[in-house]
């Protein structure tokens, strides 16, 4: 299934709304200023290489317009949701009509997915989710190999096309919002990242990198919120220091950052109560299995028992080793 999208200006966005076990809405909105126009278009699917489904349809209904432009929605009905082990994708057409002329179209792949944050722990189709990310380079054909191994692909700045083949494949990706030369992205880059992720249903989680936390601004933070839907957005946190006083606003989980051979400090025994990911980063090439992940959650593991109790009073949301 090759994903394909025009586009013209004005342009189209795509936001994925509310989802449960019996309906999902999809909503794509228009800038139109000073136009008298509508959003016509409709919804098809699921498709999945690994299951056949019925197909199901619905159509784009028009909203109207209001101060951020015009509006229309899809509302399916027991919706196929994305997950790794079934990647159901739906076909979005839709076009901005004016004057009795298209101005703008996009087809493309979408996906519905439910997954979240439940106290200390990351959620996916009402189950705990626990991620082992490996890292995967952006132009690396390795979409099918990581996916086999049963675990996630970490990448920074990963292109559409690699996206575009974990949808499909159903490889869930760990997005690092930062330049693949290691480069540091302002908070309005970031947010536009964002926006272009959300649109993969195998985006699962987005890492924040923490020179940009603190240019974060309560703008910033309600735009993550308006166009991630159900991504998960961590922001790093460095495991040499203690935890920060409080997480941002935007921010549903941290990345606590390890030195090679480096436990934990201390202080993060009583970290705030979110979901905390491990990322240990290797400095030479790591391996594409789960095994460096497997090691990590053992040395994790005693470090937690290290003060002398019998058991921990959390646990890790997941496991980093790139």
């Amino acid at each position: 299934m090759e994903a394909r999208e025009i586009a013209a200006r004005p342009p189209l966005q795509v936001i994925l709304g509310p989802c449960d076990d019996m309906r999902a809405e999809v909503f794509v909105r228009a800038s139109a200023p000073g136009t008298v126009a509508r959003l016509e278009g409709h919804l098809a699917g699921p498709e999945c290489r690994r299951s056949l489904t019925l197909p199901a349809g619905a159509t784009l209904g028009d909203l109207g317009s209001s101060g951020a432009g015009l509006l229309a929605r899809a509302v399916l009905t027991e919706p196929a949701f994305w997950t790794p082990e079934l990647p159901n994708l739906y076909l979005l057409s839709a076009r901005l009509v004016a004057a009795g002329r298209t101005v703008a179209e996009a087809t493309r792949w979408i996906g519905l997915r439910r997954s979240g944050v439940r106290g200390r722990s990351l959620w996916l189709e009402g189950r705990r989710w626990v991620p082992r990310g490996v890292a995967c380079h952006p132009d690396a054909q390795e979409v099918e190999t990581l996916r086999a191994a049963g675990v996630a692909a970490v990448v920074r700045d990963p292109p559409d096309p690699l996206l575009t083949a974990a949808d499909e494949a159903g490889l869930a990706i760990i997005a690092v919002a930062e330049p693949a030369d290691g480069g540091t992205s302002p908070a309005d880059t970031v947010v536009e990242r964002i926006r272009g992720w959300a649109m993969h249903p195998s985006v699962m989680v987005a890492i924040l990198p923490e020179s940009c936390v603190p240019s974060l601004d309560a703008e910033a933070a309600a735009a993550f919120r308006r166009l991630k839907g159900t991504m998960i957005v961590a922001a790093v946190a460095c495991g040499a220091s203690p935890p920060p006083g409080g997480v941002p606003a935007g921010i549903d989980c941290l990345c606590v950052a390890l030195d090679a051979g480096r436990p934990p400090h201390d202080a993060w025994r009583e970290a705030p109560p979110v979901p905390l990911l491990a990322w240990r980063r290797s400095a030479g090439d790591a391996a594409t299995d789960r095994s460096g992940c497997d090691r990590l959650q053992a040395e994790l593991a005693a470090w937690g028992l290290a003060a002398g109790g019998t058991h921990r009073p959390w646990d890790w949301a997941g496991y980093l080793a790139t």
